[in-house]
């Protein structure tokens, strides 16, 4: 059986039904049967005229041409694109879902498969996530491709190296390796490729799929890889030594390895002056504390210790209170819990409607609920100093890390007071300081101390003072 045979055999078992499946067959000089297959949906129409079908039906052949010779000069006729040869009836099935057009020949061994693939997706815009008042304004896109050339763009040395990976058994998604060859951890690198190469799963869809496959199996709310939608971004990491994972599909890069105090950092840091790089970076560092402090110092003050607040503050406390059914924790978990709700009801309604109901459903509910004596207006102060706090974080990921630790504390206010907080805080650095990401602690450069890393910490120094 010939390979022409086999692949039409394979090719009505898997294609035949399939309404985007164009397979052409015509004769060259009536001599030689040639059969042209692609999905019309991923593979460039005018590519596959242009450089296959016209050039294959204006050959002609004399008669004292030996196969072989033939078979040359319809290789010289699809010069026009790039082909390899595959000699497989399943690979080309493979090939075809890929976006490449085939080209078999009656009574060769041999099928053509031409690289035309044309997919269709989004322009480079503005990154959604991580808008900056200063900077670049390019963002990645779902194509794989796309997004390399934007790296490309800003990184132009030799030693910037992309591995190809193709993961999932029914989606094959191209996944890519980034890494500076010399600045890179050999180690890490060839960690990160046996985790890469070790995931066994039908389906990767976007890059959380392989992040939750490649990270350490550790149990912590905090995120161990940073994501990403801007080049320069990921860019920079490179140039510091540390490892990028492009997934096609995804406009989302992932970075490793990753430390505790990088999620303070915003790329806008690194264009605008050093001085308002480091304010704005504490007022992030503030932030945090904020939004995990608050709620659980005023349930930890109002129930256990109120001799600590002021007179005049603690009688304007109790006569709010005074009305309220339910204890401090309970406030707390229906107001954060209100604002969960209006801020998923923000991202999931259009954009201008979105806005709306977080604005006005916050005012209105929070208002509400004050009159109906269901929360008292200072924890509707605190519930709304602490959900501005949780925005501040320039990683969404982070935030969300953040937010479970908040609700950790409140609980151990209301079990055990300022003594709960204490303990958690305790607990808290001991398990950051016990997490590491491919050998890297978490909290470096802190602990340890490397003090040649405080240039770009929570403080940002001027660029004369970082070469490297």
């Amino acid at each position: 059986m010939t390979l022409l045979e086999k692949y039409q055999l394979a090719s009505q078992q898997n294609m035949a039904l399939q309404p985007d499946y164009k397979c052409h067959q015509f004769h060259i000089d009536a001599d030689v049967m040639v059969v042209c297959a692609y999905l019309d949906t991923l593979a460039d129409k005018d590519q596959i005229q242009k450089f296959m079908l016209l050039p294959l039906l204006d050959l002609h052949f004399e008669h004292d041409w030996s196969s072989d010779y033939k078979i040359a000069k319809v290789r010289d006729r699809l010069s026009g694109v790039p082909f390899t040869v595959e000699s497989t009836p399943e690979k080309l099935i493979v090939s075809l879902t890929d976006g490449q057009c085939i080209i078999l020949l009656a009574s060769h061994h041999e099928a053509y498969i031409c690289d035309v693939a044309k997919f269709k997706h989004r322009t480079i815009g503005e990154p959604k996530s991580e808008k900056t008042v200063r900077g670049p304004a390019e963002g990645f896109n779902e194509d794989i491709l796309t997004n390399v050339s934007l790296i490309r763009n800003r990184v132009k040395s030799p030693e910037l190296t992309f591995e190809s990976f193709e993961i999932g058994q029914l989606t094959r998604t191209k996944v890519f390796l980034i890494y500076m060859k010399g600045k890179a951890s050999e180690a890490r690198i060839q960690t990160y490729r046996d985790r890469l190469l070790s995931i066994q799963t039908d389906a990767i869809f976007e890059s959380t799929n392989i992040e939750e496959w490649i990270e350490e199996r550790e149990i912590t709310p905090f995120p161990r890889l940073l994501n990403t939608e801007r080049p320069d971004v990921v860019s920079a990491h490179l140039a510091e030594g540390k490892i990028a994972i492009l997934t096609n599909g995804t406009p989302y890069c992932l970075i490793a390895p990753v430390t505790f105090f990088q999620f303070f950092v915003s790329a806008e840091d690194y264009y605008q002056r050093s001085m308002y790089a480091t304010i704005f970076r504490w007022l992030r560092f503030i932030s945090f504390l904020i939004s995990v402090y608050t709620p659980c110092l005023y349930i930890a003050l109002t129930n256990y210790r109120q001799e600590i607040i002021p007179s005049s503050l603690l009688i304007n406390l109790s006569a709010q209170r005074e009305g309220v059914p339910f204890p401090s924790l309970v406030e707390a978990l229906i107001m954060l819990v209100m604002f969960e709700l209006l801020r998923e009801a923000g991202i999931r309604m259009p954009t201008v409607t979105g806005q709306a109901i977080s604005i006005v459903g916050a005012v209105v509910l929070g208002q509400a609920a004050v009159e109906a004596g269901l929360v008292s207006a200072a924890m509707v102060i605190v519930v709304g100093i602490t959900a501005i706090a949780n925005f501040v974080s320039p990683s969404f990921s982070f935030g969300m890390g953040q937010r479970i630790v908040q609700f950790i504390y409140m609980f151990l206010a209301v079990c055990l007071g300022l003594f709960g907080v204490f303990c958690g805080t305790l607990l808290l650095v001991v398990h950051l300081v016990s997490i590491k990401t491919t050998g890297e602690p978490y909290l470096s450069p802190i602990a340890p101390v490397i003090p040649a890393r405080f240039k770009d910490t929570l403080f940002r120094a001027p660029w004369y003072k970082m070469k490297k």
